[in-house]
């Protein structure tokens, strides 16, 4: 089983194999038959991915076709094209097949989905709409004393207050509005460059989006031929 997550320390990791990494992200191999007792790996929140597209990290990002790979590296030791009794440094050209491309392309999008999760996930929990644990933890009963035009929690609140029932009703109310409204762009946004991710046909749309979205810099020759002079950019 190949496992694709954010990279972590060493203890957190245990036992799954390291094959490859691409920036925060990490690509790992539990044998099958230690996926269920020996190895955990749950608490790592990874994507299960097949396993030529586990081994397309060793592409990420050649849109022209082609890597070069050298001796002693983890490419060579997977492809086999130089001996080990070549010089250290030798070097040769390996044209992709059309899986390659085609399973770079997908791990490039799994990538990106990935980091707009974090992303999301992160300005989701700081919605919060309460200024404490103790009042969060009334929160559901507040709406729905609120729905039913009043109950003893929102008698009690308006009490403290020193306001009318209708009153206290009326802010948990707009509270929930303005939260559901919040909710909604935030999806709104996130499901914008989702789509903007699933559109991506090659690695060169992929180079291009994470240039254009995540700030993260598509190849210096892509950007030269596509006559893009800006730096990459955050625009999520």
């Amino acid at each position: 089983m190949y496992l694709l997550f954010r990279n972590a320390e060493q203890r957190e990791i245990g036992n799954i194999k390291i094959i490859g990494t691409w920036n925060r992200y990490a690509i790992g191999y539990v044998p099958d038959d230690q996926t269920d007792i020996q190895v955990e790996y749950r608490h790592l929140n990874p994507k299960i991915i097949d396993e030529g597209v586990a081994w397309a990290w060793m592409y990420w990002g050649s849109y022209r076709g082609y890597i070069s790979v050298r001796t002693g590296t983890a490419q060579n030791e997977k492809l086999q094209l130089l001996s080990s009794q070549e010089a250290t440094g030798e070097k040769t050209k390996y044209q992709m097949t059309d899986e390659d491309k085609a399973n770079t392309t997908t791990l490039m999008k799994e990538v990106m989905r990935m980091m707009l999760d974090e992303i999301f996930d992160k300005r989701f929990l700081n919605l919060n709409t309460y200024t404490s644990n103790l009042e969060g933890s009334t929160w559901q009963q507040q709406k729905a004393e609120a729905l039913a035009d009043g109950g003893p929690l929102l008698q009690a609140l308006a009490d403290a207050r020193g306001i009318t029932l209708k009153q206290m009703v009326s802010k948990v109310l707009a509270a929930v509005e303005d939260y559901n409204s919040k909710v909604t762009t935030l999806l709104a946004q996130k499901q914008q460059i989702e789509q903007e991710v699933k559109n991506c046909q090659n690695i060169g749309d992929c180079n291009r989006l994470m240039h254009n979205r995540f700030e993260l810099e598509m190849p210096s020759i892509q950007r030269q031929e596509e006559g893009i002079t800006y730096s990459a950019k955050y625009d999520i």
